[in-house]
């Protein structure tokens, strides 16, 4: 169950996933800190958007939060149906333009600007996250960066927003809370 301000978020990202079909590209940045329901916004967008028949994924840097939620959704035999749902930030750099209506884009705050075990592919995730949708949400929390390879801050997100003249929606989640995980 979505809190007040989650619920407000939800609905603002689903009504930019909806406007991007039509009216040009959309991006969300949505900060809060920890316990602040990032994730459960961001998973329950990826259920309703793909609800919707839209194009979308669940994105995420970190391959064990991708691995929880696919078998938490979907179960254990049926998980593998569902992996296109679900996909690591370095796999946009030879993705075509547009090629997903709504990209959600957990813990964005560890993007990177390379992609690739070496570091040595694609140009920037941010943009290349941003080209590869209509709608990219991208849900972050600066303090939580993790190494000096993580460039994922709202400064940078709106750059790339500005150089491919998107629309920029910004919204924050304030209010802690925890669930029994």
């Amino acid at each position: 169950i979505l809190l007040d301000e989650q619920k407000l978020v939800y609905e603002t990202a689903l009504a930019l996933s909806e406007k991007a079909q039509k009216h040009g590209k959309q991006v969300l940045i949505v900060k809060g800190g920890p316990g602040t329901g990032k994730s459960v916004v961001a998973i329950n967008l990826l259920v309703e958007i793909t609800r919707r028949k839209h194009l979308v994924q669940y994105v995420t840097k970190n391959k064990a939060p991708r691995e929880v939620y696919k078998e938490k959704l979907f179960g254990t035999i049926t998980k593998i149906r569902y992996d296109a749902l679900f996909r690591g930030s370095g796999g946009f750099h030879n993705v075509p333009f547009d090629a997903f209506d709504t990209l959600v884009v957990d813990e964005a705050h560890r993007l990177n600007e390379k992609s690739g075990l070496y570091g040595n592919q694609g140009e920037n995730q941010v943009k290349e996250i941003i080209e590869a949708s209509r709608c990219a949400i991208f849900f972050l929390d600066e303090d939580q960066r993790v190494t000096l390879k993580d460039i994922g801050t709202k400064v940078e997100i709106k750059k790339w927003v500005k150089r491919m003249k998107a629309e920029v929606t910004e919204m924050e989640l304030s209010s802690q809370f925890r669930c029994n995980g």
